[in-house]
């Protein structure tokens, strides 16, 4: 049912909301916000580079009667476009939650490359390298297009939005294309990512070789198999998968300037498949199912069913954060929804190993199968140090990194990030493989049956319980009549 339904929801976003990449547009009614991040794109320079806006529509708003209306005078201090350089892409980001003293806004701050668009204004923008003028009838049907190319010089430029005029609100619908050129051709993926596609391409390749090295094994070693590994098998061939559609989703976006629901549409459904059956496997290795014991316990089931809808929901939200433009109001809300959905879901599924640590050493301590419980026990913690590695490493390393990476080397984070979740795959796999001596998986059918065991009693205390908590809520009423 939530596979249906979130895959639904992942098909009719990638058809109703465009991707934003070298091509994009931007509609605000009635914003309020001092300062919008618009986009951030890398450009090579004039001659080489090409920065197109389009305004189609721009109104500033102020209160009359209740009502918010377009102004016919002229605002008392600056409001419009801007296209300055920054460094980083976070530098570019911090800048709408940067709170100016009283008097002061966004282009009182001297930036001598700063590009200006703004309405005729009392008060003038004072540093500036050059400036265009957004006359009042601008419209649909009377766009403002400017060519912006001559101006554009090599590096990092961000596009903002700025309202200096306090208690009043603004509308503009604008259109932006930016690119660089490579050999007369237009590509709109910027200097950064241009590398994007062949890296994505390669890890491909190598996790398709991967999954043919786990089909011989499965083949080789077929009386040592388990359910778990043909499972590690398909999730192994949709990570192969989703690169390769991934690397097509950015060849689509450069030579374009957005996306296709040609590319897009298998792209972000094998995205949503293998995020949640990621986690599936890891929850199902961390518990022991199939090669330890043969069934979930009655905790372990509620994990799974709160896990696997949380990376479906997550994945979701990363179709609607990567095709919303920054300077919507949504982004930053699916961004942080998605964040928090993926932290839920690394921390729940990090509880199920921590019981199978926990219940073997138990037997350790307990049965007379000490050597062997020992073993596996180390191996789980092994496991659980590696689970908690790889988590670390991709949820908070790797932003961090994207974070503070100059823009023509922003294609380290991804690539970075792709050689951690190898190294898991690849760890996880060689210790889980399908071998007669492998610790994990020589089990002897007393330990099924000990396993079960304890599963039974652990019911049997369940039931006992709530029969106890029953029993005293029927005392309670007869003792209160």
């Amino acid at each position: 049912f939530f596979s249906c339904t979130m895959l639904r929801w992942t098909l009719l976003l990638a058809c109703i909301v465009f991707v934003e990449a070298g091509i994009f547009r931007l509609t605000i009614e009635e914003g309020t916000r001092e300062v919008v991040h618009l986009k951030s794109f890398g450009f090579l320079g004039h001659p080489k580079s090409n920065c197109t806006i389009i305004i189609r529509g721009f109104k500033w708003l102020i209160k009359k009667d209740s009502a918010w209306v377009p102004s016919t005078g002229e605002p008392e201090n600056p409001i419009g476009f801007a296209l300055e350089s920054r460094e980083t892409i976070n530098s570019a980001r911090l800048e709408e939650n940067v709170r100016y003293p009283p008097g002061q806004c966004f282009v009182d701050w001297k930036r001598d490359e700063r590009l200006s668009i703004t309405l005729p204004t009392v008060k003038k923008v004072q540093h500036k390298r050059f400036e265009w003028e957004i006359p009042n009838d601008v419209g649909p049907e009377k766009p403002l297009i400017l060519d912006l190319s001559e101006n554009i010089q090599p590096g990092f430029t961000s596009m903002f939005f700025y309202n200096c005029n306090p208690d009043t609100r603004f509308s503009f619908d604008v259109e932006v294309q930016q690119y660089n050129k490579d050999h007369g051709h237009a590509v709109y993926l910027d200097v950064g990512k241009q590398h994007l596609p062949l890296a994505y391409v390669i890890f491909g390749c190598v996790f398709f070789m991967a999954f043919i090295v786990w089909a011989v094994l499965l083949i080789r070693h077929s009386v040592h198999v388990h359910k778990i590994h043909y499972l590690m098998g398909l999730l192994v061939f949709l990570k192969f998968l989703s690169l390769v559609l991934e690397a097509g989703h950015l060849l689509v976006i450069s030579i374009h300037g957005h996306g296709a629901l040609y590319a897009d549409v298998p792209y972000y459904t094998t995205l949503t498949i293998k995020g949640a059956l990621l986690f599936f496997v890891i929850l199902l290795v961390g518990t022991g199912w199939s090669f330890i014991k043969p069934f979930l316990t009655e905790n372990e089931k509620k994990i799974v069913l709160v896990v696997v809808p949380l990376m479906l929901v997550d994945s979701v939200a990363v179709v609607i954060e990567d095709n919303l433009n920054e300077g919507n109001a949504a982004w930053a809300t699916w961004r942080d929804i998605r964040r928090i959905l993926d932290v839920i879901a690394c921390c729940a599924v990090l509880l199920p190993v921590v019981w199978s640590i926990r219940n073997l050493r138990e037997a350790t301590a307990a049965d007379g199968k000490a050597a062997r419980s020992l073993v596996r026990l180390r191996q789980f913690r092994t496991f659980y140090a590696l689970l908690v590695a790889y988590i670390y490493y991709t949820r908070i390393v790797v932003p961090l990194i994207k974070s503070a990476l100059h823009w023509e080397e922003t294609w380290i984070a991804p690539v970075s990030e792709e050689l951690g979740t190898m190294l898991f795959y690849f760890t996880t796999g060689y210790k889980f493989r399908p071998m007669e001596d492998n610790p994990y998986l020589n089990l002897q059918q007393e330990d099924f049956d000990d396993v079960a065991l304890r599963a039974e009693i652990e019911a049997a205390e369940m039931e006992m319980e709530q029969a106890a908590s029953s029993t005293v809520v029927e005392k309670s009423k007869v003792a209160k009549v």
